[in-house]
């Protein structure tokens, strides 16, 4: 039968007070709890404090205060060597764990059933080992996960009550997309972050964590993203404008560069004449791209040569060492550019609210909406339709169709009516053709 009894090994006035546990033969250990006690105030036999009643208020209080906390370390001990496991091996140390818990409110693994323990647990434990296809995750996820993290911290602070991961469901799920809404947030990114909680929460099994049984049903979403794109003609009255700053200058060529090579800015302000190579007597700009490691063949154009020719076989000087800071003076310059060259067309998009310090959606002149990304969005858009999709994808570095179809913002309607060019076209050529013949004839 197991049993546990207090002892003091000190005459000292604050001795420590010892948990001796026994649970057979052979079988007895002893560690520290975290009380102390006068050996005056101490029964050795029993194993407790003597109880006296002649106390003051203060020392009453505390005297009883001792004794209720050691009979619940004594209940909380033999409770846990009841509920124990096959596996579990009892010694000193799975004693001296048993007291840690009931000081901390409770095991380890009793402890991670509560979300803000199970997040932090991920971040050490889980999320530093994470592997996607065999390999391990990039930096740039493993601080998309961080975010989210960070984010539900947040949220469980506006909670009514502590929260258990068996507890998220799809109620908590919708409470925390609302809590994402004020924040203003776009949506997709709402939709993604909610999507990455469930990937989160999974890994619970894996610590034998209960999980919620609707956890499958929280899926994430996307809605219609604003696609701004800079028009052929729109382009062409940049190149076109007089611009004496120096600085201007450099972000209009970077603009150009941008718009017939279709990469993003953390690929484009990686350019040196370095990653040029020739292939059959033809030049492209060699590059694996930052974000997906996708290897991108990048043909020069014409226009993009005329500015390498223009500053000596070399591409415009860089913004700054930093890409975050080289890309928001790129952003900034952008809006100038456009607002001087008169691009004011009313679009749908975001722009940041200085005063409120959060994004604002609705329509707002184009000036106020570029940045780095119309670059490879304007050279996808500008060749959709012109030259085979495939070949932009190459370029651009989407996998599939889909996706670059939805990035370009085509839908299905837009596809059918294009239909009619098609047919309009082959009609025509037929048309050419039998006039060919006739005229044979």
């Amino acid at each position: 039968m197991a049993t546990v009894k207090f002892i003091i090994q000190s005459k000292k006035p604050n001795s420590v007070i010892y948990a001796r546990f026994s649970v057979g033969v052979n079988q007895v250990f002893k560690r520290k709890t975290r009380e102390t006690v006068n050996p005056e105030n101490w029964n050795s036999k029993k194993g407790s404090i003597i109880q006296r009643t002649a106390l003051n208020k203060d020392n009453l209080q505390k005297q009883n205060e001792l004794i209720s906390t050691l009979n619940k370390l004594e209940t909380f001990i033999l409770e846990q060597y009841r509920k124990r496991t096959d596996t579990e091996i009892i010694n000193g140390e799975w004693l001296e764990e048993i007291i840690t818990a009931y000081y901390s409110g409770g095991r380890k693994f009793e402890q991670l059933d509560f979300i803000e323990n199970y997040l932090e647990h991920y971040k050490t434990e889980i999320l530093p080992f994470r592997k996607y296809k065999g390999k391990p995750i990039t930096q740039r996820t493993k601080q998309k996960h961080l975010t989210i993290i960070e984010k539900f911290q947040d949220f469980l602070k506006t909670e009514k009550k502590r929260l258990k991961v068996s507890d998220y469901n799809i109620a908590v799920g919708n409470r925390f997309v609302t809590f994402l809404r004020g924040q203003y947030l776009n949506d997709n990114t709402v939709g993604k972050y909610l999507k990455y909680t469930k990937t989160i929460f999974k890994d619970a099994k894996l610590e034998n964590i209960q999980v919620n049984e609707q956890l499958n049903e929280i899926k994430g979403f996307t809605t219609e993203t604003p696609t701004p794109y800079l028009k052929i003609e729109e382009l062409k009255r940049i190149q076109k404008l007089l611009i004496v700053n120096e600085r201007l200058e450099q972000t209009r060529d970077w603009l150009i560069i941008g718009c017939y090579t279709g990469q993003r800015a953390s690929d484009l302000f990686r350019m040196t004449p370095e990653k040029i190579i020739n292939i059959n007597g033809k030049e492209f700009i060699n590059l694996s791209q930052k974000k997906t490691k996708n290897p991108v063949l990048v043909p020069i154009h014409d226009e993009v040569k005329k500015i390498l020719d223009k500053r000596k076989g070399s591409f415009p000087p860089q913004y700054s060492t930093n890409l975050e800071s080289s890309k928001t003076i790129f952003n900034e310059n952008l809006k100038k550019i456009c607002k001087l060259a008169g691009i004011d067309r009313q679009e749908y998009g975001r722009v940041y609210d200085e005063v409120n310090k959060h994004y604002v959606f609705g329509n707002f002149p184009m000036h106020d909406l570029v940045s780095s990304h119309i670059c490879r969005r304007t050279f996808a858009t500008m060749y959709y339709s012109k030259i085979p999709t495939a070949i932009i994808m190459s370029v651009t570095g989407h996998k599939t169709e889909t996706e670059f179809l939805g990035y370009i913002g085509i839908d299905n309607n837009t596809l059918s009516e294009q239909m009619y060019s098609y047919w309009e076209k082959l009609d025509s050529k037929q048309d050419k053709n039998d006039l060919q013949i006739k005229n044979v004839n």
